[in-house]
């Protein structure tokens, strides 16, 4: 039996893409969910981050993958699970993928800063 290779390998966010818009959530909707004791700002900016750029310099801290973990209500190992088979894939079965602006919310986020 021959090992089955899928020929598009997708990245972490658009995963979180498509159950943020199912779920009509912003990424400061994600944030607050995550409940990680950080500051909602550095989360929102790790959470921003992950969305926006899918490098293999973008290493994702335990904190935010625990956080994910409970924003989602899924195993903790499912989301790293998704971003280890992604970077593991040669680059050119990697899939495009550029966030929808509707997840990111309004341009002010003062109020967030402020928690």
């Amino acid at each position: 039996m021959t090992d089955r290779m899928p020929a598009q390998v997708f990245c972490l966010a658009e995963l979180l893409s498509d159950e943020m818009l199912e779920r009509g959530w912003t990424t400061e909707d994600v944030v607050r969910q995550m409940s990680t004791g950080r500051n909602l700002a550095v989360d929102l900016c790790c959470i921003d981050m992950l969305m926006c750029v899918q490098d293999d310099n973008l290493l994702i801290d335990a904190e935010t993958f625990d956080g994910l973990t409970r924003a989602f209500g899924v195993d903790p190992q499912f989301f790293r699970n998704i971003d280890a088979a992604w970077r593991a894939a040669p680059k050119e079965r990697r899939a495009d993928f550029d966030p929808p602006e509707q997840l990111f919310g309004p341009i002010s986020r003062s109020a967030l800063m402020r928690q």
